[in-house]
């Protein structure tokens, strides 16, 4: 099967390097001339701290070249520019493929997940299928070839598996579910919680608080998810738990970096106007808050991230008032 990863980012690079390493066929579509030119003469990236890729990557700027190579495309940006890739995907396809998303998070206006949107917006006479790479794995990990293991999620657990034999080695393992909500959920919302973490962090609190943070954070995910339909094993797995554990925890987390440097001033406004990056966790907040108050679930940190996200409220304060709530059993 021949691979076309559309976006050629840290995790689009990544993905295609461990395909690659299977000797698998690939192909990566970059927006930017100049970037791709770099990438094919260094087999290198400054989002992946310059270490050097498989020499067989061969990334290429022509999006219709990328559509006729595929039989499966890998869509490895942001969650907010899905919709807009598929909308160009479908002025040019002209044969069936697998759609591979690795983007994680939920659309803003519907409030659906990834895999929901590439659904409902992909053309349906070249749409074969839909799986989502989704867990704990920072890019920079995965190209350094640290043992990493992620879930293939769909609801055809055939097409799952078929995806969890190309891309599984011996540094990249790949376990498959048919929870696409719960992990779906998990996988947004762990951005958001990451940003709490960042915060705590900046403001100077240390390990008891990280582990109260994670450990309430994943009774959110778990309240959330499971009253819109996902398993309850899946929040204790690899797109529930794991990925919560990874994104709360480094700094290589952009969710996390922002939160940290909101906690040190204190000021969100301050933090969020120098940032240049793609903060998943940012939008995913709002959508989080909307959800709640429509199913009328309680999520106290989504809440008192709004306010700081939001409002502008000092997470000083916040921080104060959720520790003052009325004390009640776990």
């Amino acid at each position: 099967m021949n691979y076309g990863v559309i976006g050629a980012g840290a995790m689009g690079l990544a993905l295609a390097n461990v395909l690659l390493d299977n000797n698998k066929n690939v192909l990566v579509y970059g927006r930017n001339p100049a970037k791709v030119k770099y990438l094919n003469e260094k087999h290198q990236s400054e989002y992946l701290d310059n270490i050097k890729l498989n020499e067989k990557l061969k990334v290429i700027d022509s999006l219709e070249e990328l559509l006729n190579f595929s039989d499966a495309l890998i869509i490895a940006v942001p969650s907010k520019e899905v919709k807009n890739i598929i909308k160009e995907i479908n002025l040019i396809i002209k044969h069936k493929v697998l759609i591979i998303n690795a983007a994680k998070g939920l659309e803003h206006n519907s409030k659906i997940g990834m895999q929901e949107l590439i659904k409902l917006n992909f053309n349906k006479d070249y749409f074969l299928g839909v799986v989502s790479l989704l867990g704990p794995g920072f890019a920079k990990e995965i190209i350094r070839r640290n043992i990493t293991l992620i879930c293939a999620v769909s609801e055809d657990l055939n097409q799952a598996k078929l995806i969890q034999n190309d891309f599984s080695n011996d540094y990249f393992r790949v376990y498959v579910s048919d929870d696409v909500i719960g992990a779906e959920i998990g996988s947004a919302m762990k951005n958001a919680i990451a940003i709490a973490s960042g915060i705590l962090a900046g403001l100077g609190y240390g390990e008891n608080s990280k582990a109260a943070l994670i450990t309430r954070g994943l009774v959110e995910i778990q309240r959330l998810g499971k009253i819109l339909g996902g398993k309850s094993t899946t929040f204790l797995g690899l797109t529930g738990v794991g990925d919560l554990i990874l994104t709360c925890n480094s700094l290589n987390s952009r969710n996390y970096s922002i939160g940290y440097e909101i906690g040190k001033t204190n000021d969100s406004l301050k933090a969020l106007s120098s940032n240049h990056l793609t903060i998943e966790g940012y939008d995913t907040v709002k959508v989080l808050k909307e959800l709640a108050n429509e199913n009328e679930i309680e999520l106290p940190i989504i809440n008192g991230l709004y306010r700081v996200l939001y409002l502008n409220d000092k997470p000083s304060i916040v921080i104060n008032e959720l520790m003052s709530r009325p004390l009640k059993e776990e």
